[in-house]
């Protein structure tokens, strides 16, 4: 059962797929039942993973399942990996291989069961498609095509997966999504399945479109100053909730970010965010090393270089994205290929502020640049001197 093994593919539902319970109840559920009777849950500390609890001689053992965005895989250990969970379940049925015992038997009484295909995902499961009507295309990436649509009457935007190849990517953003809930971040509102190779991932629908079109077809006659501090302050709180959370975003850009009709600027497009959990540790703060596609210009130099993925590369990030604000939509490092950027940075060039930004402003994308990530500031930080700047100006 090493990565890359073919997925069996079933259309049952299996009876150890509890969804989305809590521990406490996991555990009621398992407590007067047989040694080695088992269920397969969300994980609640970690979304878009899973835990699997075991009833032991004496108590009920719980073990987090991991989902690697990369291989598309699960695992317990980090050593063996699995591209399906029916697979996972056989082989510790098989060889109890470090845990408490081997899995005798599937707990049958059920009554939080959820469809297979959402197990993982602690995803709202109540859109009805027949209630769902796709309107124009508004958007469209490698993966998916956006949508302007309705649900019930109310606007959405409907995200709708281009390839049954990319389904556990796409399930992965809503699951990250479901876990999260802030006025900053745009509220996934559900997903459904119409087939078995299209999905739906419905969202809010924020009318003004991505901060980079909105600055780019409005510029500085139109949107203040004030209006791009007012974005900046929007922004750094939805990422400061994300930190709260212990998620990295990892896709900080001006083009994942939507407005909303009362010019309220919402971080989007959660496809790489990741939940810092049990990768490594720096300094006592938790790191993710893996190779993703990145946008080099928007990248940390530590997460080009060496793949390492923090709250400080995502702070990078927003320095960058404050220069696309400020700049009102320029291209970042404008005179620099992308494959230059890297060895640029090393020998310490930095962009200058635009004209016209504000000193403050300029200060933050100068100290969010600092090379060694632990000197950059945090988003709480960041967030008190916008408040400062917002209330000064």
């Amino acid at each position: 059962y090493k990565k890359g093994v073919r997925m069996i593919k079933t259309g049952k539902t299996p009876s150890w797929n509890f969804g989305k319970i809590s521990r406490q109840r996991a555990e009621q559920l398992l407590l007067n039942e047989s040694l080695g009777t088992f269920l397969v849950r969300e994980s609640e500390h970690f979304p878009g993973d899973l835990t699997l609890s075991i009833r032991d001689e004496d108590r009920i053992q719980h073990y987090r399942i991991k989902f690697d965005l990369i291989n598309r895989s699960y695992t317990v250990d980090d050593e063996i990996f699995f591209p399906d969970l029916n697979l996972l379940v056989q082989h510790y049925e098989s060889d109890a291989d470090g845990l408490c015992c081997r899995l005798e038997k599937a707990l049958d009484e059920r009554q939080d069961a959820v469809d297979s295909t959402r197990l993982q995902k602690s995803v709202t499961a109540n859109i009805n498609c027949k209630e769902l009507h796709i309107g124009k295309l508004v958007g469209s990436g490698e993966f998916a095509e956006v949508y302007e649509g309705t649900y019930r009457k109310t606007r959405v935007a409907i995200k709708i997966l281009k390839g049954s190849n990319s389904a556990e990517l796409f399930l992965h953003e809503a699951s990250i999504m479901s876990s999260l809930k802030h006025q900053n971040l745009v509220q996934l509102l559900g997903v459904t399945q119409e087939s078995d190779n299209v999905f739906y991932l419905i969202t809010e629908f924020m009318s003004k479109g991505s901060l980079l079109h909105y600055l780019t077809t409005r510029g500085r006659s139109v949107i203040s100053q004030g209006d791009l501090i007012g974005f900046s302050i929007d922004i750094c709180e939805g990422l400061l909730y994300l930190e709260e959370n212990h998620i990295v975003h990892r896709d900080i850009a001006a083009s994942n970010v939507l407005i909303a009709d009362d010019k309220t600027a919402k971080v989007s497009d959660f496809g790489l965010a990741k939940v810092l959990g049990n990768t490594e540790k720096d300094n006592g703060s938790s790191i993710i090393t893996e190779k993703i596609k990145c946008r080099t210009k928007w990248t940390a130099p530590e997460a080009l270089e060496s793949k390492r993925y923090t709250h400080k590369s995502d702070m990078w990030s927003f320095g960058i994205l404050l220069w696309e604000m400020f700049s009102y939509g320029r291209c970042p490092y404008p005179r620099l290929p992308a494959d230059e950027v890297l060895i640029n940075l090393k020998e310490g060039y930095r962009m200058e502020p635009p004209d016209g930004c504000p000193i403050e402003i300029g200060d933050i994308m100068r100290q969010a640049w600092h090379i060694n990530p632990d000197r950059r500031l945090s988003f709480y930080h960041v967030l008190q001197r916008l408040q400062h700047v917002n209330t000064s100006s």
